[in-house]
């Protein structure tokens, strides 16, 4: 499928009587309509927010644990 420049729209749009403008703009609202709204985008933290008893300092504190995991030093036998 080729696309069609806004130019050559709006060109072939212009030389049209105005009835056959309003049947295009009908045209194009029809189809505006049809089209499938695009999804939100999901925020993951607010989901996992609702769904759990943890709040933003809980997982503040959580990343901060996470950062310095690495420098724990485990128990030698």
């Amino acid at each position: 499928m080729s696309s069609v420049s806004f130019e050559t729209i709006a060109q072939k749009f212009e030389i049209l009587p105005e009835q056959a403008k309003k049947e295009v703009c009908d045209f194009i609202e029809f189809l505006s309509q049809k089209r499938k709204p695009r999804k939100k985008k999901i925020d993951k933290k607010k989901i996992l927010l609702g769904m759990s008893y943890w709040d933003d300092e809980d997982i503040k504190t959580l990343d901060d644990v996470r950062k310095h995991m690495n420098e724990w030093k485990p128990k030698t036998f």
